[in-house]
């Protein structure tokens, strides 16, 4: 399921696999909307999306300074400044930041799915939505408990493990009260 959309124009989707898989309790399928709704109440779609824009802006700007450079061109041995050995230049230049960008994204991903779920806990559907969890797991095959640093670098989620830790964290709740 995901959650895309601004202002008006919201909308929330539900593949036929959640459907399919949690058929016969329609709370777990509640409680999975109410985890999207999370997404929306918390601005997370809008706070991604400003995020987006943000990083592509630098992007072209970081490309022009490459473009723009003389220096640059000169010290690989080219005298003249094509658009496309710019391109090359600023994409090989680029990769560490990029490394750093999608590691960053990823930890404000998993904390946006993090408070996602909490929303959807306070909601009183902390039990379905570890039960449609689980589901989900299972139907998806996918790795429960991955390292945890490699995880953060290649997952935008947070494993199954973590997930329900963290729904059944209590001590979490009274922090926040």
């Amino acid at each position: 399921a995901y959650m895309y959309g601004f202002f008006k124009n919201k909308r929330i989707v539900l593949y036929d696999t959640l459907i399919q898989q949690c058929k016969n309790d329609e709370e777990e399928v509640v409680a999975v909307i109410a985890h999207e709704l999370g997404h929306w109440k918390l601005n997370h779609t809008m706070y991604s999306f400003i995020a987006v824009q943000i990083l592509t802006f630098l992007q072209f700007g970081g490309y022009t300074l490459v473009r723009n450079s003389r220096d640059l061109f000169q010290s690989f041995g080219f005298d003249t400044q094509p658009v496309l050995i710019g391109l090359i230049i600023f994409q090989h230049t680029v990769i560490p930041l990029q490394h750093l960008v999608s590691f960053s994204l990823n930890l404000v991903s998993r904390a946006f799915e993090f408070q996602a779920d909490a929303f959807a806990k306070k909601l009183g559907y902390g039990g379905p939505l570890r039960a449609g969890l689980i589901k989900l797991q299972e139907e998806n095959l996918s790795a429960m408990n991955t390292d945890p640093w490699y995880s953060a670098y290649h997952y935008s989620h947070p494993p199954l493990v973590e997930r329900l830790a963290a729904i059944d964290d209590d001590a979490h709740d009274k922090k926040r009260e």
